[in-house]
This record gives structure tokens, C-alpha cells and sequence, in this order.
């Protein structure tokens, strides 16, 4: 019993000590949530858009699938291409246009009550008007 009780503890403190994550999709309703993605999203999508990827003196354009976790005070804790454009070069220019974007705005009241960081699921396209898009992805 008390080995079953000490497993246990443990179990309960290895979950605790994980940071609660919101993972925002495409299915996502709350407002918070949602009021929030748009903020990083504008971020994002202006400063790709100001300092849009080339290679070599050429454009590159096309799109990648990325994971953006967000802790709750704004600062960018991971970014990772989940699909990739097929193009290398784009998809590290990609990381470094989120990296540079940061940091966010902080969680609000309501947000930090429940969760410690948002990870996003966001599809980026670069266009051949010289424009960086980013909406809310399936996982």
C-alpha cells in the first residue's frame, strides 16, 4: 500500500511540475485564446512581411507548417517546423522571422488562471505578393 501510495505521489508531482499547455487549433472557440492568436498573428505576419525571406537576391515563397509555444509572459519558449515548405533555407528564415517577432504580449488575468503557455499549430505562406500569411493549422 504504501509503495502504491508513493507512485502515486510522485505520479501527481512529475504532472504538476509540467507547465499547463493550451494547444490552439482551428476547432479553438474561447475568445481569450482566440483574441490572443490574432495579436501573435499580426506580429508575425508584419515583420515577415517587412523582412520577407530571399535567398541570393531572390524571393523564396511558399509554405511550411510551424509550432509556436508562447509561456504567459509573452516570451517565445519553442518554435519548430512541424510540415516543411521543401525549401531549407525558407524554413530556417521562417524560425528566425517568429524568433524576431518576439516577444508577445503577456497572458491576461483569465489566461494565466489556466494555463502557463499556449503552443499554436500555424500554417505561414509567403506569397508572391511580398506578403507573409499565418492562420491557425490542423495539428
Amino acid at each position: 500500500m504504501l509503495k502504491h501510495l508513493a507512485e502515486l505521489e510522485k505520479r501527481i508531482e512529475t504532472q504538476n511540475a509540467k507547465p499547463r499547455t493550451r494547444f490552439i487549433g482551428p476547432s479553438t472557440k474561447e475568445v481569450i485564446y482566440a483574441e490572443f492568436y490574432d495579436q501573435v498573428r499580426m506580429r508575425i505576419e508584419a515583420h515577415g512581411t517587412r523582412y520577407f525571406p530571399s535567398f541570393n537576391g531572390n524571393k523564396l515563397y511558399g509554405s511550411l507548417t510551424m509550432v509556436i509555444t508562447i509561456d504567459s509572459f509573452g516570451r517565445l519558449r519553442d518554435a519548430q517546423v512541424a510540415e516543411s515548405s521543401g525549401q531549407p533555407v525558407l524554413d530556417r528564415k521562417a524560425l528566425a522571422i517568429v524568433q524576431a517577432s518576439s516577444p508577445f504580449e503577456p497572458f491576461s488575468a483569465d489566461m494565466k488562471r489556466r494555463v502557463d503557455q499556449i503552443a499554436v499549430v500555424a500554417r505561414f505562406t509567403f506569397t508572391r505578393e511580398g506578403e507573409l500569411n499565418a492562420e491557425v493549422a490542423h495539428p
